[in-house]
């Protein structure tokens, strides 16, 4: 017979089986209490004078522990609207069942019928919100163990990259009615920010003097600086400011703004645009930008991503930046003799088409003043 003492949190747990039932319990934060309490415990079944403390484990309603859940964890959450409405959710999947009823079988379940008519990334992240909601309730004592435990998420495939042409763009721009809708639609082309870092905004946020937003709390955790162009320098000089709140696009009551996609929707209806997305924006300022010639670590810094790997996926849409790569090889390896670029190989090569010649010539940097007046912002 043998037993583990193990950390959990910032408290020391000991662990044994008394009659083929698993024993668990919270010692404290000292692990050397945990080690003699391990082994009182051990002589204690071993002189049949253990007796298991009457716990009600798993007996509290589902729908009870996720109020509990956000009261306790709700301001820590990253993204508190979204993963309130999934906390809210599982409640609502559940109901009063007691959290020892829940099984991973019926979780599977769950996750095979979403598959039908769900993305993989979705079901995950219900998925990781449960886990850690039963997770919690194991180091709450609420609940013996986790169904959640050998659960395996879904292989995620975030491959769309669905963009506008500039003339798509200056369309929906055309199609906004109302001028926050306006704004927003603006700025997530001519910036590429998340929709939620746009609306998080605030006035002390946007530097003129050195032609910065700075975007607190972005997805990755970290902070970062997205530049402004002539028309967002424009368009947030001019916009109105609201007597009684900071916020840079707020509701009438001065706060956050909540619906944004009633009338992005209505916007791409008059545009005659479909499948589009407003977090399709930030993916065409990302394209724009490649295709106009831009270095893919400087759209990594600007669109936050923490991996090359996420900005990659545009690297497709230029050609230039390839041919530019090669072009650093030829002048790292050339000798002697000058070497010739592979641009003018290409322009050159009579077998190269007038229309083909326009691809692979070097485009100017993106979000100029003639790239401004191509948008007709």
């Amino acid at each position: 017979m043998s037993g583990t003492i193990y950390r959990r949190g910032q408290s020391w747990c000991v662990g044994f089986t008394v009659n083929g039932r698993r024993v668990r319990e919270t010692v404290g934060p000292n692990k050397r209490i945990a080690e003699r309490v391990l082994s009182l415990r051990m002589t204690q079944v071993l002189e049949n004078r253990y007796f298991p403390p009457n716990r009600q484990l798993g007996r509290m309603p589902f729908k009870d522990f996720a109020q509990m859940y956000l009261e306790r964890e709700g301001a820590l959450l990253k993204s508190i609207r979204t993963e309130r409405n999934r906390v809210l959710a599982w409640a609502r999947e559940f109901g009063n069942r007691p959290l020892g009823q829940i099984t991973r079988t019926e979780i599977e379940a769950w996750r095979r019928e979403k598959m039908a008519r769900c993305r993989p990334a979705t079901i995950n992240r219900d998925l990781s919100r449960l886990r850690r909601m039963f997770s919690l309730a194991v180091e709450w004592e609420l609940l013996e163990e986790s169904p959640m435990a050998g659960i395996r998420f879904l292989r995620e495939n975030n491959a769309r990259t669905r963009y506008l042409s500039l003339e798509e763009c200056q369309r929906l721009i055309a199609s906004c009615i109302a001028p926050h809708i306006r704004a927003l639609v603006t700025v997530a082309l001519h910036s590429g920010m998340r929709l939620g870092e746009i609306l998080d905004l605030h006035w002390y946020d946007l530097d003129f003097a050195s032609g910065f937003i700075l975007v607190r709390d972005s997805k990755n955790g970290e902070s970062r600086h997205v530049p402004m162009d002539a028309t967002l320098f424009a368009l947030f000089r001019a916009y109105p400011r609201r007597p009684g709140t900071d916020l840079v696009f707020s509701s009438r009551c001065g706060g956050r703004i909540v619906d944004v996609r009633t009338g992005f929707q209505n916007a791409c209806k008059r545009a005659e645009l479909t499948d589009l997305h407003f977090h399709d924006l930030r993916h065409t300022f990302a394209s724009q930008f490649v295709m106009a010639g831009g270095d893919l670590y400087i759209l990594k810094e600007i669109l936050g991503h923490k991996s090359l790997a996420m900005t990659t996926r545009y690297s497709h849409l230029s050609p230039t930046y390839k041919i530019k790569a090669i072009d650093r090889m030829n002048t790292l390896w050339a000798g002697a003799q000058p070497q010739i670029s592979t641009s003018e190989m290409l322009l050159d090569d009579s077998s190269v088409t007038t229309a083909s010649q326009a691809t692979y010539q070097d485009r100017s940097q993106p979000l100029t003043p003639a790239t401004d007046a191509a948008l007709n912002i």
